[in-house]
């Protein structure tokens, strides 16, 4: 129903909405109210704003709607528009809106200021293929028989059937010892060379060698030769010219010199002991060699030698080799000035190799030179291609400022690295204190110099050593070993811990002395072949009836297809070791010799910002011990074993277990590598 005193006349502006207060019709029918009584009520709070009231009398209900007052609805258009095309207005929006751009410019040119200024981890150095890999040292002849001749022997197609067993270890590079035609098919040291530009037949052909290189480089693969430059058989055609010509185009290919009064010019010995001089009688002179008079020196000052010599490097890199490991390098110049005699050593057993100070015969200042020359050859094939050509010098029992000055300097580079024989001559018995004083002594000595370290545990002319440090130093010597800042030498068979074999006949061949064998070990005892499985006599080496040389005895648990399938064994722990060599930690981090407190322990770190550090730690003693590292700042309460001895039993050390770093048990001989987050 219409109220009657509604005119339906909008409220003004400025009222709000009208607030209800509501009754219904039956409660003010159910009241005893008089009209007066309404009419007061609906004078009720006069002041009250909105009220809508009803009213009743005889005929009607009527709802009466107070004043109404409407809030701030908003600015309409024109209103708007005013301000917006004020000029003030306009003034100020384009000031905030440029102070706004100033401000966000300013705040980022701060940020990369921050960011180019603000210290930061330098970058690692990078490393090349040399220094991050492992070298893998093959003795061809018995490494695997490709069965072509079933003659018993390895050979070069062999060793390219055997490609992945290298990239199952992880290393990168194969070394190769001397495979160039010799004056006897068995000769004794593999380095009476009659021909350098020639393989020797039992080996293959130079077809094989290139096929090697070529499917090594399919896998990522180098292979570097190991070069005799230092002499020559005596049957070689360079010495046979030489002997009948001494004017003739090879006559002073060789050192010889008139003897004094009936005997050599002079006293120096060769390194099998007795004088280095032998005379023949063609010539009517004395001939110099270092070694045995079947194998004279070169005479390196001759032109011819040298040019043939860098000739013969030059055709080995052609044929696809990555690089050369030169040997016998020490003795490649003599001096000029053959009537002086090196000086006695008192105390030592006469006309031997260590009795004499070989100040005239070794490491003279033209052999570093030498190097150099040999050096620059390399490089003429890696400015061709880009791709570096190692070169390794065998400087053995040099030791000091002689075996760095291989190095050379920035300047001059000679030798990537002259290997490193301080293991090599290591015998069983040694302490953790020891061990560290050499390791140091030789890290302070390649630093002197800004080189780059390497570690061999054994070559063709030395114990294996299983053998010489007993099979239960085997892990720990290669956690040292591949662990360690610098370039692992791993000489074939070490990875599944081959000890030496003694001839069937049990006879005695003569071996060099001094830095080498002693005189009464079997040069052939660690040339044994490769024992690959347990097949009985040939180990899975040949198909051929017998091998050129006896199996292990042990083949039927030392062989590499049992230990492959063994989690905890030599060749899979070394395979573990291989693959820490690539954490950030130890390829680029820093090497801490920790102090312990019993000599019989060995212990370093490595450490790198940003990656998980290692703890490596070797027992040498006889016994087990425990280890306080709470000392060390960068070594947290906690570490986590990762790696340890194949014949570590202690139940706190396996893998994966927590270890409390302020009580590392070790075992006897027994070596340990965990994984902790550095402290800094």
């Amino acid at each position: 129903m219409m109220n009657e005193n509604y005119n339906g006349v909008e409220p003004p502006k400025g009222q709000i909405a009208p607030k209800a207060r509501v009754e219904s019709v039956e409660s003010l029918g159910s009241k005893s109210e008089s009209r007066s009584s309404l009419a007061a009520h609906a004078d009720e709070k006069s002041g009250d704003v909105g009220q809508v009231k009803f009213t009743k009398n005889t005929d009607d209900s009527a709802v009466e709607i107070g004043t109404v007052d409407v809030g701030f609805a908003g600015m309409g258009k024109e209103e708007l528009m005013k301000y917006a095309n004020d000029p003030f207005w306009i003034r100020l929006r384009w000031t905030l809106f440029v102070l706004f751009w100033i401000a966000w410019l300013a705040m980022l040119v701060i940020a990369i200021v921050i960011v180019v200024l603000a210290p930061k981890c330098p970058a690692p150095a990078p490393l090349e293929y040399w220094q991050k890999g492992v070298v893998y040292s093959v003795n061809p002849k018995s490494f695997q028989d490709s069965g072509a001749n079933q003659d018993g022997k390895g050979d070069l197609k062999g060793i390219m059937g055997r490609l992945n067993h290298f990239v199952h270890l992880g290393v990168n590079m194969i070394s190769i010892s001397p495979i160039f035609k010799t004056a006897d098919d068995e000769p004794l040291y593999g380095q009476d060379i009659v021909n350098f530009l020639e393989i020797n037949p039992s080996y293959g052909q130079l077809q094989d060698l290139k096929d090697l290189t070529a499917a090594a480089k399919q896998e990522g693969l180098k292979v570097i030769l190991d070069l005799p430059l230092n002499h020559a058989s005596s049957k070689h055609a360079w010495f046979t010219q030489s002997i009948e010509n001494a004017t003739g185009e090879c006559g002073d290919c060789f050192v010889w010199r008139d003897g004094k009064n009936g005997e050599p010019p002079n006293n120096w010995v060769s390194i099998f002991g007795g004088s280095a001089w032998t005379f023949n009688n063609v010539r009517n002179k004395y001939y110099y060699h270092i070694y045995g008079p079947d194998q004279p020196d070169l005479n390196l000052r001759s032109a011819k030698v040298k040019n043939e010599l860098k000739n013969i490097a030059r055709f080995w890199l052609d044929q696809g080799v990555s690089g050369f490991r030169l040997l016998s390098v020490p003795y490649l110049y003599e001096s000029e000035n053959t009537t002086l005699d090196e000086p006695q050593i008192p105390g030592v057993t006469p006309n031997s190799y260590a009795s004499l100070n070989h100040m005239y015969t070794k490491n003279l200042d033209e052999t570093y030179n030498f190097i150099g020359e040999i050096r620059a050859v390399l490089q003429e094939f890696e400015d061709k291609d880009g791709d570096h050509r190692v070169l390794f010098v065998e400087a053995e029992d040099s030791e000091g400022a002689s075996a760095m000055k291989y190095y050379g300097d920035t300047a001059k580079p000679l030798a990537d690295l002259p290997v490193n024989s301080k293991f090599i001559r290591k015998q069983a018995g040694f302490t953790g204190i020891q061990l560290k004083n050499e390791i140091v002594a030789y890290l302070e000595e390649v630093s002197g110099v800004a080189g780059w370290p390497n570690w061999v545990l054994g070559n063709r002319d030395t114990e294996r050593m299983a053998s010489r440090l007993g099979a239960k130093l085997i892990d720990a010597m290669a956690m040292v070993q591949l662990l360690l800042p610098g370039t692992p030498f791993t000489y074939y068979g070490e990875e599944i811990g081959m000890e030496d074999v003694a001839p069937i006949d049990g006879s005695v061949d003569t071996c060099p002395t001094g830095n080498k064998l002693a005189a009464n070990s079997t040069c052939n005892q660690a040339r044994s072949p490769y024992q690959w499985d347990s097949s009985p006599n040939t180990a899975g080496f040949t198909n051929a009836t017998e091998p050129w040389y006896p199996i292990g005895d042990n083949s039927d648990t030392i062989n590499a297809k049992d230990q492959m399938a063994l989690t905890n064994s030599y060749f899979n722990i070394y395979r573990e070791l291989v693959n820490l060599r690539k954490q950030p930690a130890v390829m680029h981090g820093t090497m801490n010799i920790l102090n312990v407190t019993s000599e019989d322990i060995f212990a370093f770190s490595r450490i790198r910002k940003g990656a998980p550090g290692y703890l490596i730690v070797l027992n040498l003693g006889d016994k087990e011990t425990s280890v306080d590292f709470s000392s060390e700042p960068s070594i947290p309460a906690e570490a986590q074993a990762v790696v340890r001895s194949s014949f570590a039993v202690n139940e706190t050390t396996t893998k994966g277990s927590k270890v409390d770093t302020t009580s590392v048990p070790v075992g006897s001989n027994e070596g340990l590598v965990l994984s902790f987050v550095p402290q800094f």
